[in-house]
């Protein structure tokens, strides 16, 4: 069974949402808690399993980077994954996932290796400790928790049982609360890295037309499916492929952007291409991130919003800006 961590014996321990003190024993902490700022802990996200059906976790081992700010930005990278649990001990960081395939992809990326740990637990109880929250003007909750009873909020609907969570991390709720007050309704917007398409399904409920680019394949259906639940199938259209996959003659008002400075870095050029008017960007940490954000952007940024060390910038150039 899963237990607290705990500091001693020369042995560096810290856990992110999970610590498997035994082989199989993944399990949903008892409460939810959110970073209060050094390092970005998200609550557990398990995916139910019948009772007494034999359930295997894929554990990628990953040797944990030198420095605080990198092992951030890879616990982060792994929770956007769809990791159930991470965790750090000693000189390695271990993340479990349901899926093969991400494992797999995983453990290459970063130089792992996966191992297979089957788990008889039962963790039919996942869903007790899922939990709502409200960012900006949205209430987002998951499908068995209901809608906010004062109608201040516009309700989304975000099952976590897909492959990329509930999307509670602050970037994205920094992301939420920013949309919210450039998004107007008959916008085009493009919410590049959709994920689980939280922010694509925010910007639709709002009343824009979204596609949303994501590399990963597990995006799509997850995606779609959650559009669906919040009845903006038809306003949302998922697109596996790259950035630059993007046509130039491709316009859109807003652009949204929630990655790690590294995938910052990678993709300015194609964003700059977009030449959107205004651009929302979020998965950096304050400080020295969030300039080379701006620098890497070409613009100085006209809004900035913070929560817990992280911070999302809006660029917005005026919607009469953009070149023709």
């Amino acid at each position: 069974m899963g237990a607290p961590c705990r500091r001693g014996h020369g042995r560096r321990r810290r856990c992110h949402g999970v610590c498997p003190t035994a082989r199989g024993a993944l399990r949903p902490p008892s409460r939810v808690e959110y970073p209060k700022r050094q390092r970005s802990r998200r609550r557990v996200r398990t995916l139910p399993a019948p009772t007494g059906r034999l359930r295997v976790h894929h554990l990628v081992t990953i040797v944990r980077p030198d420095d605080d700010s990198t092992t951030e930005l890879l616990v982060d990278e792994l929770w956007r994954a769809g990791a159930v649990g991470v965790e750090e001990i000693d000189r390695s960081i271990r993340a479990a996932f349901t899926d093969t395939t991400t494992a797999t992809s995983v453990a290459l990326r970063h130089g792992g290796r996966v191992e297979d740990v089957a788990d008889t637990t039962g963790l039919d109880n996942w869903r007790d400790h899922a939990a709502d929250y409200r960012a900006g003007r949205f209430h987002v909750r998951p499908p068995w928790i209901d809608p906010d009873s004062t109608g201040r909020f516009v309700d989304l609907v975000i099952d976590p049982g897909h492959a990329f969570g509930s999307g509670s991390h602050p970037t994205t709720r920094l992301m939420l609360t920013a949309l919210a007050e450039h998004i107007e309704p008959g916008d085009r917007v493009v919410d590049l890295g959709t994920g689980s398409g939280i922010l694509a399904i925010a910007a639709a409920r709002l009343g824009a037309d979204v596609i949303g680019i994501d590399l990963d394949p597990a995006a799509g259906p997850a995606a779609q499916a959650n559009a669906m639940a919040n009845g903006v199938r038809e306003r949302v259209d998922v697109s596996i492929g790259d950035i630059s996959d993007i046509g130039n003659d491709e316009s859109f008002d807003v652009a949204l952007l929630n990655v790690t400075i590294d995938i910052h870095e990678s993709v300015a050029p194609a964003v700059q291409r977009l030449d959107v008017p205004v651009l929302i960007v979020a998965g950096i940490l304050d400080g020295e991130q969030a300039e080379r954000a701006a620098w890497l952007h070409g613009q100085s940024s006209t809004e900035r919003l913070s929560e817990d060390g992280w911070v999302a910038l809006v660029f917005n150039r005026g919607r009469d800006s953009a070149a023709t």
